[in-house]
């Protein structure tokens, strides 16, 4: 079996297994949609309302049933209604899902690219004001949540300043402040790594050697040691893509962001079974193409099949 192939089967039990453990999972949750819609709406629970309603969500069948006509729909493109508003959930996460995306991947995106020069400055000047910068705000970001920080800049730059109106008007502000906070709280962590990966290249014989024939450290490691240090990067940035849906929504909750997480929770707290399941199988779906791109883009980088 070739590496594509196992490749494809690995995330194709990943997605069976994954549909079928939070098809039960949510299933579990102690409040029941049905009961969640009467209360809603303010009707009795009685058993004609909770037969009807059950009949009407399409609760009524047998679990298997339920759980073949929902993924084989699913894979069709048709992600059904939610169970609270009754809309079409494809669309919902259509109008949704871009406004998380562009904060969980344009943070990631501008974190790399800032640790990467931050963690190369740091490694060229051990203990240098580059350094310090890092450490600072990778030990910052550990101990400082990220709801912290969003209170403070619309406090100091919404109410005390005057200078950004986050909660009128079109929303730029606030979904670029969302993206610069999530990219700050990245780039300590990766610049740490670029840093070490760094370290860890300039002692190795090929390094040496190039310096001792005249070419200066800065040369050497931006245009031989850079590859291999961005692959590390890589393979450290690829567990962040996970987090560009359910990260943001501490960030969506303070920015007021129409984003997925946002809807989400309200989801959860409606115990809307078929959003539910719709979103764990977006993100594998999701994480799945970051692995294939980034896989593809490493299989590049590898130094040992491009050697210099």
């Amino acid at each position: 079996m070739n590496k594509t192939a196992a490749f494809l089967l690995k995330w194709t039990a990943i997605f069976l297994a994954a549909s079928i453990l939070i098809f039960g999972l949510v299933r579990l949750m102690p409040v029941s949609p049905v009961n969640q819609w009467l209360s809603t709406f303010d009707l009795p629970h009685t058993e004609e309302n909770i037969a009807y309603v059950t009949k009407k969500m399409g609760l009524d069948k047998p679990l298997i049933i339920q759980y073949f006509d929902w993924i084989l729909n699913f894979l069709k493109g048709d992600w059904g209604y939610s169970l609270k508003s009754h809309l079409d959930i494809r669309e919902q996460f259509a109008q949704k899902l871009p406004y998380s995306i562009a904060i969980g991947l344009t943070g990631i995106l501008v974190s790399s690219v800032v640790s990467f020069f931050l963690g190369y400055r740091a490694a060229l000047h051990n203990r240098g004001i580059c350094d310090r910068i890092t450490a600072a705000i990778a030990i910052l970001t550990q101990s400082v949540p990220s709801f912290i920080i969003s209170i403070v800049i619309i406090y100091f730059f919404g109410v005390k300043l005057k200078l950004v109106k986050f909660f009128t008007g079109h929303g730029a502000y606030a979904l670029i402040t969302a993206i610069l906070i999530t990219a700050f709280y990245s780039t300590g962590p990766l610049a740490r790594v670029v840093k070490k990966s760094f370290r860890e290249e300039m002692t190795k014989s090929y390094v040496r050697f190039s310096v001792s024939r005249g070419f200066s450290r800065e040369h050497v490691l931006l245009r031989h040691a850079s590859r291999s240090v961005l692959c590390r990067l890589i393979a450290t940035v690829i567990a962040n893509f996970a987090t560009v849906f359910g990260g943001s929504t501490v960030l969506e909750f303070a920015f007021s962001i129409p984003g997925i997480s946002f809807f989400l929770v309200s989801s959860m707290q409606n115990a809307d079974y078929n959003v539910l399941q719709t979103y764990i199988l977006v993100v594998i779906i999701w994480m799945f193409f970051v692995h294939l791109i980034l896989n593809l883009v490493l299989q590049l980088l590898d130094v040992r099949r491009r050697p210099e």
